[in-house]
């Protein structure tokens, strides 16, 4: 129906690997231009349904939003009964459409259907594969052994985790995982470009970008799918501790120390400035909030050393 009504793009802006591996140094060289100046269709622009429209013109054009959480911060209360880990300090937190799943240190969730996830940081630098509804091990699995001390890793989707550390290397890894079963953990690719160790990763499968940050002070952006080098986040003033992507715009954010950095998809720098409230002001964690591409309510919440957790606003970014 699209193609029906003109209602597509050219060719060469779609992400399609049939021209990616084109032998035609012209025809790749306008390809590149092409994506370089305008940008590519994303493979996905929507991750929930849309939203019904308003039933009768009296309702009004607009659907009434929420007031988002932050804009009453004095109004939020802590739970009579958190829940709580059995084992040990949280790692990460994913808010779904009717649940929240907690998961420790050093694991990740490769998929809430599967319910599987992915653990590492054992003294012998294996790797482990589990049951989050059961919290048991059914694989492990030695093959990240070659590759150091594992600091952080990334799981854009349920056949592929990113894993980094002190061997400097980001690592990209092929998985299948069925019914509590892992059938294969082969490397994929590794990329070699930090000189120092990585500490943080973050991913986006929708922009298709993978971003790594390193005790180099330097940040480096990876292309996620031909799993090769775009280019180099660098004037980090320390260690880069903390990274996140916006899938909404592509909008990277990168930290060191209190310093907060936001970069463009490729690689520009838009602003940085400095959160810093105290002596120990360091940020640990940060995250954007995506409500709508165009909202100007929407913030980047930062974790810090101190533990006060701090919001800004990302259209101040923008505008400068």
């Amino acid at each position: 129906a699209a193609i029906e009504s003109v209602n597509t793009f050219h060719p060469y802006f779609y992400p399609q690997k049939r021209w990616q591996d084109t032998k035609d140094p012209v025809i790749k060289s306008t390809i590149l231009g092409y994506v370089s100046n305008f940008g590519q269709v994303p493979k996905q622009l929507f991750i929930k349904p849309h939203p019904p429209r308003s039933g009768s013109k009296k309702e009004g054009s607009s659907t009434h939003q929420p007031t988002p959480f932050y804009f009453k911060l004095d109004k939020l209360k802590t739970p009579a009964q958190p829940f709580r880990l059995s084992r040990g300090p949280v790692g990460q937190i994913l808010c779904l459409e009717k649940e929240v799943l907690v998961l420790e240190k050093n694991q990740l969730l490769l998929s809430p259907l599967l319910c599987c996830f992915f653990s590492w940081g054992f003294p012998d630098n294996s790797c482990a594969f589990g049951n989050h509804a059961t919290e048991k091990t059914f694989a492990v699995c030695e093959s990240l052994c070659d590759w150091g001390d594992i600091l952080c890793a990334a799981c854009p989707n349920v056949t592929t985790v990113i894993t980094a550390g002190t061997s400097t290397v980001v690592c990209v890894w092929d998985v299948a995982v069925t019914k509590d079963k892992l059938t294969h953990m082969k490397l994929k690719q590794p990329l070699y470009g930090h000189t120092d160790a990585v500490v943080c990763l973050a991913v986006s499968e929708v922009h298709s970008i993978i971003v790594s940050g390193s005790h180099d002070l330097t940040c480096i952006l990876w292309d996620l799918e031909e799993l090769s080098y775009i280019t180099q986040l660098a004037g980090h003033t320390t260690v880069v501790s903390a990274l996140a992507i916006n899938d909404l715009t592509g909008e990277i954010v990168s930290c060191a120390g209190p310093q907060l950095y936001l970069w463009t998809m490729k690689g520009q720098l838009l602003t940085c400035t400095d959160t810093s409230c105290g002596p120990q002001s360091n940020i640990l964690c940060i995250s954007f909030t995506q409500r709508h591409e165009w909202d100007s309510r929407n913030v980047i919440i930062t974790g810090c050393e101190d533990g006060v957790i701090r919001v800004s606003f990302v259209f101040v970014f923008s505008c400068r």
